[in-house]
């Protein structure tokens, strides 16, 4: 089990020093060598890092507005838990630098070993004995546990140890043996311009790395000024160094031009100038052609991005672009401060948030009109359990005038048996008895996107739904069946149950639901459509529900409608 004292050991390893890795390192490094990652803690006093971390819980506290006595108790409670930390941190610290004195390692990363696995870890260990190694072992056993294997993917070479996991034992011990040190490798380059950085990451590309990037494919959709940088990033660099540091952080005196997070080196001045420039552009064709899709895929106009967020972008991808010094660019650490800029970035944060609260209202109001829409569809399923089958378009009285809409044969399956109960199934819907019911419609038939009363769901005429075959009257508990899922042959999962109609109607009305030629007419041009912009909502009689966005051909919508079209649903 990793501990908290594991992790945070890992954090002091990485908090200071200025060590000089490309002397320690260099017999690992060859011309093949792709990376060097340092971590350098030998400078690391503990005391400091106590201290550190007690003030910055502090200003944090301060931050959030903590009164006096709500400060004054946290403050107390931080310090004994950073107290019980170092109790039990100093110790094995202590034993890993003073008693063993390992005070830095590194990641190599060799082509030799990327193509057997992946990098090694290496660790300096010169004049050290086997009572040094079995310390070693029984310190990363506190830290790890016993049965970490940890200890058994160490390799012992002349002046380090390098931990290899099992598959690359052998090749990384050969490795060693055969390895040939470089002088002037690129990667040692790297390190010299980041000698006084804490963290120091070096990147070289050697001629083969160079050979894959010019020789890999790219897709076709990436835009050319992409392809065009890449390409000539891949010639052109030599070396890339970057560091992290935390010394000034703790307390220390930050390295000279520490402000200076990334080098990157170019052969001659001209190619720097190059690069960044094609940065830049990169930068200007990447959020074109992201506002371009973004516009594309958002058609509802509740979910646009304002076009001030895409200049907000570009301008701050804009402030990490690079300086350019003799034949190298350099990214720097921007720090801003002022009231204005605070003020104007709040500004511009409300203008960003303005547009994505519409869109969370809106698609929280679409996620309620397909629930309805579930809801109706579970109902007609659980009349077709009860009854033996679904409910007919409409019920007809003796001489086959409609009476009542399939909407009200489903009330007792909306939890709505009283109201069903209530109305006079033997008299029409819009009788002097049942005209009292017209405005005490279920909440589940009308969509909360659209601002008008009255009902927006319908089935479509004439398909599944259709008139009821025979004269059934009578009051109480009646109910009516018609066709059953039989005659659905596309599937449940092809066809259309119940559909949005952008103008509503009265729930009751018998003769109100879409007809398969206004469907064919399109959503949103004929009576299929919703205030969800860029299309509506429709539920399919196996329950999921999906989301027509506009144009569909009609007699894609034809088909749709239809149980027996033969026509697979292909949808967009």
């Amino acid at each position: 089990m990793r501990t908290p004292l594991s992790i945070l050991l890992c954090l002091l390893f990485v908090v200071a020093g200025r060590a000089t890795a490309q002397e320690t390192f260099a017999p690992l490094i060859t011309d093949n060598c792709v990376a060097v990652v340092h971590v350098d803690f030998s400078n690391v006093e503990l005391d400091t890092v106590k201290s550190t971390l007690q003030k910055a819980g502090e200003d944090f506290l301060r931050m959030l507005g903590f009164d006096d006595r709500s400060f004054k108790a946290t403050s107390q409670e931080l310090a004994v838990e950073l107290e019980k930390l170092d109790v039990l941190v100093r110790p094995t610290f202590e034993t890993i630098t003073k008693e063993l004195g390992i005070r830095e390692y590194a990641l190599i990363a060799d082509m030799e070993l990327l193509e057997a696995g992946g990098p090694i870890f290496a660790i300096p260990w010169k004049n050290k004995t086997d009572k040094h190694f079995e310390t070693l072992i029984k310190t990363l056993a506190t830290l790890f546990g016993e049965d970490d294997q940890g200890p058994k993917n160490i390799i012992k070479t002349d002046g380090f140890l390098l931990v290899a996991p099992p598959h690359m034992q052998a090749m990384t011990a050969e490795w060693a043996k055969t390895k040939k040190p470089t002088p002037n490798a690129p990667v040692l380059e790297a390190l010299k311009n980041v000698a006084g950085a804490e963290i120091k990451i070096a990147v070289a590309l050697p001629e083969q790395v160079r050979v894959m990037v010019r020789n890999a494919p790219l897709p076709s959709e990436v835009p050319v000024e992409m392809r065009n940088l890449l390409l000539f990033a891949a010639q052109k660099i030599e070396w890339a160094s970057a560091s992290i540091s935390l010394h000034a952080f703790l307390g220390g005196t930050p390295p000279k031009n520490s402000d200076v997070f990334l080098t990157i080196k170019t052969p001659r001045r001209q190619d720097a100038v190059m690069l960044r420039g094609m940065m830049e552009m990169a930068i200007e064709v990447g959020i074109n052609a992201g506002r371009f899709a973004m516009e594309q895929e958002m058609s509802d106009a509740d979910f646009q991005i304002p076009p001030l967020a895409f200049q907000f972008a570009k301008g701050l991808l804009r402030t990490l672009l690079p300086d350019v010094e003799e034949d190298k660019l350099l990214f720097r650490t921007k720090e801003v401060y002022g009231a204005n800029v605070a003020v104007a970035t709040t500004g511009m944060a409300v203008a960003l948030l303005l547009p994505a609260v519409q869109a969370s209202r809106e698609a929280a109001r679409r996620m309620q009109c397909a629930n309805h829409l579930k809801q109706i569809v579970l109902a007609l399923h659980n009349h077709h359990d009860a009854i033996s089958g679904l409910p007919p378009l409409y019920t007809i009285d003796a001489n086959g005038k409609p009476l009542h809409s399939w909407r009200v044969q489903i009330l007792p399956f909306l939890e709505q048996q009283a109201l069903f109960e209530a109305i006079r199934h033997n008299e029409p819907w819009d009788s002097e008895h049942n005209k009292q019911f017209h405005d005490r419609m279920p909440a589940m038939y009308k969509c909360p996107s659209n601002p008008n009363n009255g009902c927006c769901y319908s089935a479509i005429a004439g398909q599944v739904f259709t008139p009821a075959r025979e004269t059934r009257t009578g009051g109480g508990s009646l109910f009516l069946a018609n066709n059953t899922f039989a005659v659905i042959t596309d599937g449940t999962s092809n066809t259309l149950a119940v559909i949005e109609a952008k103008e509503p109607f009265n729930w009751m009305d018998p003769t109100a639901d879409i007809s398969l030629d206004e469907l064919a007419k399109g959503i949103n041009a004929g009576r299929a459509g919703s205030y969800h912009t860029g299309g509506c909502n429709c539920a399919l009689f196996d329950g999921s529900v999906r989301f027509l966005a506009q144009p569909i051909p009609g007699e894609m919508l034809r088909n749709f409608a239809r149980p027996n079209s033969g026509v697979p649903l292909r949808l967009p």
